[in-house]
């Protein structure tokens, strides 16, 4: 007999005691004292809000529980393959994994089948099912529109990676809490890294998203952030926070609540500001629970009560994660650049190494370590703690060191550098500007638009500009 579908029938027959003991182990009506009223569960959203603390402190990664999709707090059971991963390729879990979920989900699909009919339950499973989905209002319509919807879902649980996301929260968390306060801000709002990224410094989501704070390039632009060739901003924690601040600022100003505000940050502020005008009404419990047609999809429905519950698992953290120790504070002096310096260069005058230097700087990309491209005047630069008074070395521009040029050769189309005149020519490639042309040969942008005569005009790669008189 198959051992796993042994365990799966025995665990449908135990199913009110599996449900029982879930609604145990959740979190009562917490509330910190020192919590801003403005993020008090509301009785409404406390089902929903357990459920997420569920996820960040109960089940793990090898770990899957069934839910309602629009109603999470009504559950389904769980799955474990914990032992499984410990002597499992990844890619046999993955498959046994996919497969056990789908056999999962047509056992309770079939459940829902069932009801839909108005037929009374037959075993434990389908009275679980009655017996949770009491307070949803429609008769067999409820059962029907699960069936009919597929709103039977699996959410794997994230029990390891928020235990790391709190010890990692440490390093950058004081900073943030001051940089929101003198915003005069909220200090409960520096947790919503918990929600968005799981404070993994270098996250990047599937559509674009970078950082901490989980910016996209254009929202990142228009709240401060500077993204080039050579820094991201969208993945420097502090420069992020003080984006992230100005915009919930905004979001605040702009829809009235702290609740829409943080909806915001995964729904945008007119979408959120849509759903307010179509269901009347700027409560947020309403909006989350309304029993008809939904005015968010699954993660922005449920962003606001996951916020909630990363809340409480943080301040309770010991109680979650006994033992639990949260990495000391960052400390480190700032430097702002007055001017363009490679990172090669700023390493011989600072008397630094590059890995010195990048636990300090997500910001920089990998092309500007390897000094590819210098960091922009203005970047402030993270070094650590009794350096930053080198920093007054750094009051010139970088020299301009002359590259060797090769021989001349007859023809200007195969060479890059040649003298068919006092005057150096200079053939343009891919990638090349104004600026990084003007650099390698110690000659500014509008000397070089001046003398030939350039205006706006972009460079046409293959062509040949002169690069001195």
């Amino acid at each position: 007999m198959n051992l796993r579908r042994w365990t799966l029938g025995l665990f449908l027959l135990l199913m009110p005691l599996v449900v029982a003991d879930q609604s145990a182990v959740a979190s009562p009506g917490y509330l910190n004292k020192t919590r801003s009223p403005a993020f008090a569960a509301s009785p409404e959203l406390r089902p929903r809000i357990n459920f997420w603390i569920d996820v960040f402190t109960r089940y793990g990664q090898h770990e899957v529980v069934f839910h309602h999709r629009d109603y999470p707090s009504v559950t389904f059971g769980s799955l474990s393959f914990e032992a499984e991963a410990g002597h499992m390729s990844p890619r046999q879990l993955e498959r046994l994994k996919k497969s056990q979920k789908t056999a999962f989900e047509g056992r309770v699909l079939g459940a829902f089948k069932y009801l839909a009919t108005g037929a009374s339950p037959r075993n434990s499973l389908e009275q679980s099912i009655v017996s949770q989905m009491r307070f949803i209002p429609g008769g067999t319509s409820k059962y029907q529109k699960v069936v009919r919807e597929g709103l039977v879902r699996g959410q794997t649980g994230i029990k390891e990676r928020f235990a790391d996301a709190i010890k990692r929260s440490g390093r950058y968390m004081p900073l943030l809490e001051k940089i929101f306060d003198e915003a005069g801000l909220p200090k409960e709002l520096t947790r919503l890294p918990f929600v968005e990224s799981s404070f993994d410094y270098k996250a990047y989501s599937s559509v674009g998203a970078a950082g901490i704070w989980q910016f996209m390039p254009r929202t990142g632009r228009l709240f401060g952030l500077r993204i080039t060739s050579a820094v991201d901003e969208r993945r420097d924690p502090v420069e992020a926070g003080r984006a992230a601040a100005k915009y919930l600022r905004q979001a605040y100003s702009e829809l009235g609540s702290w609740p829409l505000a943080l909806t915001s940050y995964n729904h945008g502020v007119y979408g959120v500001k849509r759903a307010v005008k179509r269901m009347g009404t700027s409560d947020i419990n309403r909006i989350v629970e309304f029993h008809g047609k939904r005015q968010f999809g699954f993660a922005s429905n449920n962003f606001y009560p996951e916020f909630i519950a990363a809340l409480e698992v943080y301040d309770q953290h010991q109680k979650y994660f006994p033992g639990l120790s949260i990495e000391p504070v960052l400390s480190f002096d700032q430097i702002k650049l007055s001017n363009a310096y490679s990172v090669p260069y700023l390493t011989k005058i600072l008397g630094l190494s590059v890995d010195s230097l990048k636990p300090l700087n997500y910001a920089v990309g990998e092309n500007a370590w390897k000094g590819r491209y210098p960091l922009p005047r203005g970047y402030v630069l993270k070094v650590p703690k009794g350096y930053g008074s080198r920093g007054d070395k750094l009051r010139m521009p970088e020299p301009v060191v002359a590259k060797k040029q090769a021989p001349p050769v007859a023809k200007v189309a195969r060479t890059s550098v040649t003298k068919a005149s006092p005057a150096r020519y200079y053939k343009i490639r891919k990638g090349d500007s104004l600026w990084s042309i003007g650099r390698r040969f110690g000659i500014s942008v509008n000397q070089l638009k001046t003398i030939n005569r350039l205006g706006n005009k972009p460079l046409k790669v293959g062509s040949t500009i002169k690069v001195s008189q």
